[in-house]
């Protein structure tokens, strides 16, 4: 991966957290800075994708679902102790 350097501006108080869980985890400084950044970018990426497919399971197509899925699985459920 080519690798591209940006000066980046924190506050004090930040850099000092970081250095504290950076060590703790035993990592660097720019390894726990990439990781903190693509994980928040998956993170926008799972909401817009959660976003767009709100309401894709309609109840005309599964009328099981009419009560919410929490019945639904509670019903499912029923019986099948362990």
């Amino acid at each position: 991966m080519d690798k591209i350097v940006k000066t980046i501006r924190f506050p004090k108080q930040l850099i000092e957290e970081v250095n504290v869980v950076s060590a703790w985890k035993n990592m660097n400084f720019t390894d726990f800075v990439m990781d903190a950044v693509k994980n928040y970018l998956r993170e926008i990426s799972f909401t817009e994708v959660v976003s767009e497919s709100f309401g894709a399971w309609d109840l005309q197509k599964h009328p099981e679902l009419k009560e919410g899925t929490t019945a639904f699985i509670r019903n499912q459920r029923r019986g099948r102790r362990l």
